[in-house]
């Protein structure tokens, strides 16, 4: 009471203090009354147009390493620069009300003056119905071209300054305004760090403009083993989301070939959630963080990146447009150690999507294919290398090694053999004259593997190379890998007798079958390891992608076997022996494979296409090494080729070359790969 006792002494400064408090309390609640009470409605209305949209975001992809770690794929960080248009929502309003007021000028409106307080609120009562002078249609057009001449000046400016020209189109830019506004415009997808400097430094006065930074699946290699890895494509959807749980998707991709497809849901992993507040006018007012990505696994394969990068090289330098296919593999348990496709292309050019010139040019021009993973999706008929198949059903069917059989001599071609069947004739490579196993492995004579093969019969063939699983799914974890195009005969068509004598002739030389080089890899490394047929490897584990995760790793076990050969040592022992005299004796077709220090053990084939007037070569070179205590098989092929000896033999000496310089120089005991 002690203030009120004060104002009853009339204290004048005191009175006129509390009467400007007084004042100021009844402003205040004058105001909560205005904002509480009189604007209830307006607000509520307010809060009813505002909403949520749930966008999708992307988690980082998983890498893919090679078996020590190193990186085949990863993620690269890239500068975006983005307009947001909510910040430029002023700029929108004054550009359209100055091209308004220009129409309406040109139309005479702007010359007479706007009506007054009592005349619009005369004409509201009496409901007065007057003709606008711009139409709701003409209207929404004012809108669209004032957005786009405030949006290209942004762009305009940005362009000067990053110093490259820069295009939108008002199409482009009506569709994100309908469809993704509250999403910033991307106006520039790839800065380089000089750009990102220039803007960062000059574009502290240009509003609405903001540099994005991105993680982007890259291939820091290029094109080494570009077939292996896969590539990606834009995809915005996938079947395992619910489509009405996200407004927008930023932009994802999904695996398309090879790893990258095979192991596609582990690699992306899980995406995150965010929540934009969506004004009325559909600009973007704040957004929260609803659930967070998860990164992908890291994908870890068998591939040693040396031997990866000396097989491509080495392929590489086939003389012409070369066309082919390397496989290197363990022996041991069947480990993919390099899988080299030519043509190759490199993966990440399709991030941002291939032109359409450039698919013409290069992707789309026929025979090269770059596309095409010649190791796994390629059938090609085997030719001689066939005749490890033929040696192992002739031995196992009686025939004696040290046995001579003698080549006739071709009479159109005296020089080299022939074979007769009636009249039928199939000519030989080799010279006529006597030939034992031996000598006839390392001559490769048509001849005498014909005369085996047609003793051994077709049962025996087609049993054999069954053992080696021809024909069938060879599994190394690559998408489709189904080896479509590897075909072996139907035995119940020849034994109902509609095969010829011919076509067993044929078959037993490695023209009647289609196989794969993934398959006569695995063929070379059976023979090689003692008769144990593995499943090829390609993935040795998934990792989580994250270091401080307790996320297990899933491994793929090694060595898994997937039958035994069955057939006797010494039988083996013979081809083995065969195989080494090819490339060490001075007649043998694979010489041009000798190394010194290294006993690389092979065998050669070349075979014809002929059909519709075309005509060509596929050239092969199968070996492993060393003979003492084998390791590697390495099978090389290339299409149009002069001959497996000539062509691809010197492939596969570069190969070894590469391992023997890596610490394989000893004739026995081998090191193991750093």
């Amino acid at each position: 009471m002690l203030v009120f006792d004060q104002l009853n002494k009339g204290e004048r400064p005191l009175r006129l203090l509390a009467l400007a408090t007084g004042l100021g309390f009844a402003v205040l609640l004058a105001g909560l009354v205005r904002v509480q009470i009189l604007g209830r409605q307006r607000f509520q209305q307010s809060l009813q147009t505002q909403s949520y949209k749930a966008v999708r975001v992307p988690a980082m992809r998983g890498r893919i390493l090679d078996r020590s770690g190193r990186e085949l794929a990863g993620n690269s960080p890239r500068y975006r620069l983005d307009v947001y248009l909510e910040e430029l929502s002023p700029d929108f309003t004054r550009e359209y009300t100055r091209i308004r007021r220009g129409i309406l000028a040109a139309r005479g409106a702007g010359a007479q003056p706007p009506p007054g307080l009592w005349t619009r609120l005369m004409s509201r009562l009496r409901r007065e119905k007057t003709k606008p002078l711009i139409s709701s249609l003409e209207n929404e057009g004012l809108w669209r071209a004032a957005r786009f001449l405030v949006v290209s000046n942004v762009v305009a400016q940005v362009s000067t300054r990053v110093g490259m020209p820069l295009t939108l189109t008002e199409s482009d830019l009506h569709r994100h305004w309908a469809n993704s506004r509250a999403l910033p415009l991307a106006v520039l997808r790839r800065l380089s760090p000089q750009q990102v400097a220039l803007l960062t430094e000059q574009s502290w006065s240009m509003r609405g403009i903001s540099i994005e930074l991105q993680p982007v699946r890259s291939y820091p290699h290029g094109p080494l083993a570009s077939h292996v890895l896969g590539h990606l494509e834009r995809a915005d959807d996938y079947s395992d989301e619910d489509e009405e749980a996200f407004d927008y998707r930023l932009r994802d991709y999904r695996g398309v070939a090879g790893l990258e497809k095979a192991f596609d849901a582990a690699l992306r992993g899980t995406a995150g959630s965010k929540s934009i507040l969506v004004n009325s006018a559909g600009y973007r007012v704040g957004e929260t963080i609803a659930s967070p990505a998860v990164p992908g696994r890291n994908l870890v394969t068998t591939l040693d990146f040396g031997l990866q990068q000396a097989a491509e090289a080495s392929l590489s330098q086939v003389n012409g447009d070369e066309r082919g296919a390397v496989v290197v593999m363990d022996v041991r348990n069947g480990d993919i150690l390099a899988a080299a496709s030519a043509p190759t292309f490199d993966p990440g050019e399709w991030i941002d999507g291939v032109s359409q010139a450039r698919w013409t040019n290069f992707y789309d021009v026929p025979k090269r294919t770059p596309l095409m993973n010649r190791i796994t999706d390629g059938a090609y008929s085997p030719g001689s290398t066939f005749k490890i198949v033929t040696a192992l059903a002739a031995l196992e069917n009686g025939l004696d090694p040290d046995r001579t059989f003698r080549v006739e001599p071709n009479p159109s071609n005296p020089a080299k053999g022939a074979y007769f069947i009636g009249r039928h004739r199939i000519g030989d490579t080799a010279p006529p004259g006597e030939y034992d196993f031996r000598r006839a492995f390392i001559r490769s004579s048509n001849s005498y593997f014909i005369d085996a093969g047609l003793k051994a019969g077709f049962d025996r063939l087609l049993a054999t190379a069954h053992r080696f699983h021809f024909g069938e799914p060879t599994r190394t974890q690559l998408p489709g890998d189904e080896d479509r195009g590897a075909w072996m005969p139907d035995g119940d068509e020849a034994r109902a007798g509609r095969w010829q004598l011919g076509r067993l002739a044929n078959f037993s030389i490695g023209q009647e079958v289609t196989v794969t080089p993934l398959q006569l890899a695995v063929m070379v490394s059976t023979i090689a390891n003692g008769g144990t047929v593995f499943y090829p490897r390609l993935v040795d584990r998934l990792e989580s992608g994250d270091p401080l995760a307790e996320t297990r790793v899933e491994q793929v076990r090694p060595g898994q076997v997937r039958s035994l050969l069955g057939a006797r040592p010494e039988h083996l022992a013979l081809i083995r022996e065969a195989m080494r005299d090819d490339v060490l004796a001075d007649e043998g077709t694979g010489k041009a494979s000798r190394l010194a220090d290294f006993s690389v053990c092979g065998k050669t084939g070349t075979a014809e296409i002929k059909g519709n007037g075309f005509k060509d070569k596929v050239t092969w070179f199968a070996s492993f090494g060393p003979y003492e205590s084998p390791r590697y098989a390495v099978v090389v092929m290339v299409e149009s080729g002069g001959s497996g000896g000539g062509t691809c033999a010197p492939v596969a000496k570069r190969i070894y070359e590469h391992l023997r310089d890596r610490g394989l120089s000893a004739p026995r005991g081998l090191a193991s790969l750093p």
